[in-house]
């Protein structure tokens, strides 16, 4: 299972590297990002990895299952009701992708949209209409949408890694405070792509592929919006559970409240501490239940990666 998370970060690091982005470090904040609508839930010795949409309830089967998620934005109710969920302003670009012109055949390469004016999916002149390039900071928030381009490689945003190919891809940067949820729409004329994310840390950059895979196209882009929903910090349930690192792929979490805990869930993220930068809209859950008190036990899952994940939120019921 950690060969599976070690093969997909390195995956994406390949394509950063590939191309040219550089994004200086910034502090780093424990929260996560999450897409999608339906839910899957994948049984591990025991303990329920899953992902499901910002707000949405865990889909549970005795056989290993995962959620595909669409994308559209569900509120989240409390602070403990994200599981391994996908849902990744101000002005300037922190980072860029260098002009990289990979090979459309070549696997995880990304290349950049130049934003210029051309003809709408519709086939009629779209000349008068303005259009935006990037950077572009969304009106109304503290988003900015720093490049779209095309990705090959693994698909993510579902939490089933399937191979895909020529999909867009955007790179997200949040210049604002956390936010649990972010949708966000672009649109090319008569075409519209839509990206999702959850849990974005305050200052936050994240890499976000379309949401249903919808192809990269070079059409210009017109416009760009966004729904958010803002929080004031991530849910760690501190006096109740923690949670501590193993350096081998594997997270070791106590009860110390002193009572039963009927759930405790633990959501985390794929990130690239060198870039500091979130890979995926999608947000990771592994569920424990009845966690007795003053009990630890020590629970692992096949996207989790110490040296590539970090724990965004931690949610525990009595």
């Amino acid at each position: 299972m950690k060969k599976k998370a070690i093969y997909i970060v390195s995956a994406i690091i390949v394509v950063i590297m590939l191309a040219g982005i550089i994004i200086p470090m910034t502090t780093k904040d424990t929260a996560g990002e999450s897409t999608g609508n339906d839910s899957k839930t994948a049984s591990i010795e025991g303990v329920e990895e899953s992902t499901e949409p910002t707000g949405g309830d865990d889909a549970s089967d005795d056989d290993a299952k995962e959620d595909k998620e669409s994308g559209k934005k569900k509120k989240k109710s409390d602070s403990s009701s994200d599981d391994d969920s996908s849902s990744e302003g101000g002005t300037g670009i922190p980072g860029s992708f260098g002009g990289f012109s990979g090979d459309s055949d070549a696997d995880d390469t990304l290349q950049e949209s130049d934003g210029q004016a051309s003809t709408a999916d519709t086939g009629e002149s779209t000349s008068s209409i303005p259009t935006i390039s990037f950077p572009y900071a969304i009106p109304g928030t503290d988003l900015v949408v720093e490049k779209v381009q095309s990705y090959d490689g693994i698909f993510i945003e579902d939490g089933q890694d399937g191979e895909t190919k020529g999909i867009a891809t955007l790179v997200l940067t949040n210049n604002g405070g956390n936010l649990e949820f972010a949708g966000i729409g672009i649109s090319q004329g008569a075409r519209s792509l839509g990206f999702s994310a959850s849990q974005i840390p305050a200052g936050a950059t994240v890499i976000i592929q379309e949401q249903n895979k919808a192809s990269y196209s070079s059409d210009p882009y017109y416009s760009a919006t966004a729904t958010t929903t803002p929080v004031e910090e991530f849910e760690m349930s501190k006096k109740l559970v923690t949670v501590k690192d193993n350096g081998d792929h594997s997270l070791s979490v106590t009860n110390i409240s002193g009572k039963k805990l009927s759930e405790v869930k633990i959501s985390f993220k794929n990130y690239l501490p060198d870039e500091d930068v979130y890979v995926g809209g999608i947000t990771y859950n592994i569920t424990l239940k009845d966690l007795g008190p003053n009990t630890s036990t020590t629970v692992s899952a096949s996207h989790y990666d110490s040296e590539y994940s970090v724990v965004m939120e931690v949610s525990a019921k009595q």
